[in-house]
């Protein structure tokens, strides 16, 4: 690992980041990576006990304050500071925070579609798969975190890794629980496209496929029980 990809895993261990992966994006096209050939990838696990209350409140309302968009907003600001960060040590950078992203104008508003989703990054990572949820799933937090990441020249050393296919398998939880019958109980390949998956149009972000993953619910019950 170079020095540099030690100094920024050090910077964002200070910020209690919990996924950390350094990715290869050089193969994909320039309306993707805008010229960049490496990706930062940055996730915080989202609260625990946030999930269990998600589980145990049936007509729970996510709102734009509550642990998950606190979540999602600190990784943004995060990405933001790492940015900052690259560009004052000479090197080109770009933040895919939902600012960075809205003055890039690399956000579609009509079809919800950015140039280079979080996603594709973690799946380049090797660290985890898309699941029938449309979500990025893991070992460690199942869907249970919140993505960003940053596009940069850096010189940092990466390793390139296979792309894990989902092991959802026959568990169909996420599909019957959407409230908006928005999943389609349909598995991601690489032949598979999101609106495949998830009529976006429909999710109202309840959260609640995101909190019932079995994946997540292991998580959840690891961290309560520690």
């Amino acid at each position: 690992m170079s020095n540099i990809n030690i100094e920024i895993e050090q910077q964002l261990r200070n910020e209690n980041v919990d996924i950390i992966h350094f990715v290869d994006i050089s193969m994909l096209d320039i309306k993707q990576n805008r010229g960049l050939p490496f990706a930062i990838l940055i996730g915080i696990a989202i609260n625990p006990h946030f999930l269990e209350m998600v589980c145990n409140t049936p007509d729970y309302t996510h709102t734009l304050d509550d642990e998950y968009a606190q979540t999602e907003s600190r990784v943004g600001l995060i990405a933001d500071k790492l940015t900052n960060s690259l560009i004052s040590n000479g090197y080109k950078a770009l933040s895919q925070s939902d600012n960075g992203l809205m003055a890039e104008k690399a956000f579609d508003f009509e079809t919800k579609t950015s140039a280079l989703p979080h996603k594709t990054i973690a799946i380049l990572s090797g660290i985890g798969y898309i699941g029938k949820s449309n979500l990025f799933i893991t070992e460690e937090f199942g869907a249970a975190q919140c993505l960003g990441s940053v596009l940069t020249n850096a010189p940092l050393t990466v390793a390139k890794h296979n792309t894990l296919l989902p092991k959802c398998h026959r568990c169909t939880i996420c599909h019957n629980i959407c409230p908006q019958k928005a999943l389609k109980g349909v598995c991601w390949n690489t032949n598979v496209s999101r609106d495949e998956i998830v009529d976006v149009y429909n999710c109202i972000t309840c959260l609640k496929c995101l909190a019932y993953c079995p994946q997540s619910r292991a998580y959840m019950k690891r961290a309560i029980r520690i």
